[in-house]
């Protein structure tokens, strides 16, 4: 079931950050950085976003959480932006990706918004999700982790 995140769920989402990055950029990012990922830290963003609403979070919730999405409003080109997209790897490839990702874009679309940009690293495996789901490799930015930094790609959605 997908239902919007409540501050009971920010452990949980935590822990698919971690989770997830260790499997998504094993290769692509330092792995001291990743291994260095502290979850009290993405605990406290979480609760920060619930509470001053300042993005909209979705949660796929199958007996605890194994999946969310995050975006944004903006202003400008790109009028809003998929934050986080992650899902907990025993549960990747069954169709809680889309499910997510379906939802955000309702909502956003129910909003009046019609462009809808995400970032993620070039080359990275999710990147064949996002051109499945209909994104359009268009804008390309550096990324920084860790110091470092990454190749990152834009992806454009049109959501009229």
């Amino acid at each position: 079931m997908i239902r919007r995140a409540t501050l009971n769920d920010v452990d949980q989402i935590a822990t698919i950050i971690l989770r997830a990055w260790k499997v998504a950029y094993s290769g692509i990012i330092d792995s001291e950085y990743v291994d260095n990922m502290n979850k009290d830290k993405y605990v406290s963003i979480f609760k920060n976003n619930i509470l001053n609403q300042e993005e909209l979070i979705y949660v796929y919730d199958e007996h605890g959480v194994k999946g969310f999405i995050s975006g944004k409003e903006h202003e400008g080109e790109y009028d809003c932006e998929i934050v986080g997209l992650y899902v907990d790897p025993e549960k990747q490839r069954k169709g809680v990706g889309k499910l997510l990702f379906n939802k955000i874009k309702e909502d956003l679309r129910s909003r009046g918004k019609i462009n809808l940009i995400l970032w993620t690293l070039d080359d990275a495996d999710n990147n064949g999700f996002y051109r499945k789901m209909g994104g359009v490799k268009k804008e390309t930015k550096k990324l920084n982790y860790g110091g470092k930094s990454y190749a990152g790609v834009g992806f454009i959605f049109d959501l009229k």
